[in-house]
């Protein structure tokens, strides 16, 4: 406890940051080490502000803290302790703190990917993110995001909607859902998953917290994915992050028409991969698919529309099955969709009808297949296999 409680001290101190922290802690081997000394005045690096605060030795604060966190169910994992992931620790102005509930992870034995994008997500940014996370979950990778409103949000829900884990980076405490409307999510994640953050239970959501968030997301990740975001977003200032941290960095291509699409747009001119599938993500990370120990959560098929690895003939030529390699990032939708072209060609009214898929939902799910190459539209809202 008295390791925690003085780690605890150190990062909550007011004007302490986390960069006087790191000058700090080449001076001294730990946190215990630094609240016993009194005298700060030849240490280089650290603010003088900071320097005052440091001669308080009180630990009541840090000692509510730790009592809270211990009455939520929840861990403090320090920068010195085992759980801490590795991955965090050799980044600028790494968390000296983390807040958790829910599973502490193997951070070292998950491939996990931060995507992240606006929270006014369109229909397409919707459709996107559900279609590659669906397939990432599918495959064992953890989703990281920041359970944000749009984006973030999708990501997490598609990754339990397949009973993958997820990881959610909050920029408030952990004993509050930010937004409110994501409470079922964050207990969901919970549950099935992990909630961190760097910030002591009873933190509100300030807008500095998001920024300094952003970079725990793009740190914990082995790439991320910046799924919708425009021109001025907080996904692109985590893109940045990434780049600082060398992590891979993806993005969806969008219309050059929709001002939703111009941040990633922009990624993608200057240094971002771009994604239309899982596939195009996980073949950037051949050993650690083959390697880590990725829990694959088992893929639900429509069996009543799918059949069992049935083959479908298309045009009397070629043989095919849903079951394919190629159709398993897909959603079930999107597979509800490939399944009816199968047979034959369609008019989009009758795959409404067929698939009873609402035309606010089809319209995008028919742009996703078509950019990821599944599909072709032919004159007059027909549709055909792209086989």
């Amino acid at each position: 406890m008295e390791n925690e409680l003085y780690w605890i001290w150190l990062t909550t101190k007011a004007e302490v940051t986390g960069f006087d922290i790191t000058a700090l802690l080449e001076n001294f081997e730990s946190a215990e080490d630094i609240y016993k000394q009194e005298n700060f005045d030849e240490i280089s690096g650290i603010k003088p502000s900071a320097r005052s605060r440091l001669k308080d030795k009180s630990l009541k604060d840090a000692e509510k803290i730790y009592e809270k966190v211990k009455s939520i169910g929840a861990k403090a994992i320090t920068f010195d302790s085992k759980d801490y992931p590795d991955v965090l620790r050799y980044i600028e102005n790494p968390p000296y703190v983390l807040y958790l509930r829910g599973e502490v992870p193997k951070w070292d034995r998950l491939l996990m990917i931060g995507v992240v994008g606006t929270r006014e997500a369109t229909e397409y940014g919707v459709a996107a993110t559900k279609r590659i996370c669906t397939g990432l979950a599918q495959s064992g990778v953890t989703i990281v995001s920041g359970m944000a409103r749009g984006i973030d949000s999708v990501a997490a829900r598609s990754a339990l909607d397949k009973g993958a884990k997820t990881i959610a980076v909050l920029g408030c405490g952990i004993d509050m859902a930010y937004p409110q409307e994501n409470r079922q999510l964050m207990c969901d994640i919970m549950e099935n998953g992990t909630v961190i953050s760097e910030y002591p239970p009873g933190n509100g959501p300030l807008k500095t917290h998001f920024p300094e968030r952003n970079r725990i997301i793009s740190g914990l990740s082995k790439g991320v994915l910046v799924a919708e975001a425009p021109k001025k977003s907080g996904a692109l200032i985590t893109a940045n992050f990434a780049i600082e941290n060398g992590r891979d960095l993806f993005a969806v291509p969008g219309s050059i028409f929709e001002a939703n699409s111009a941040g990633t747009n922009a990624l993608l001119a200057s240094c971002a991969k771009a994604v239309t599938s899982a596939q195009d993500i996980l073949d950037e990370y051949e050993y650690e698919v083959k390697h880590l120990n990725l829990e694959k959560p088992k893929n639900k098929i429509l069996d009543k529309v799918f059949g069992r690895g049935k083959p479908e003939k298309v045009n009397n030529e070629i043989t095919v099955s849903i079951e394919d390699k190629k159709f398993q990032s897909l959603s079930d939708d999107e597979k509800t969709v490939i399944s009816l072209l199968m047979e034959e060609n369609m008019h989009i009214d009758d795959i409404k009808r067929h698939s009873s898929i609402e035309i606010s939902k089809l319209t995008p799910i028919l742009s996703m297949l078509e950019v990821g190459g599944y599909i072709k539209k032919l004159p007059g809202n027909n549709y055909k296999l792209n086989i």
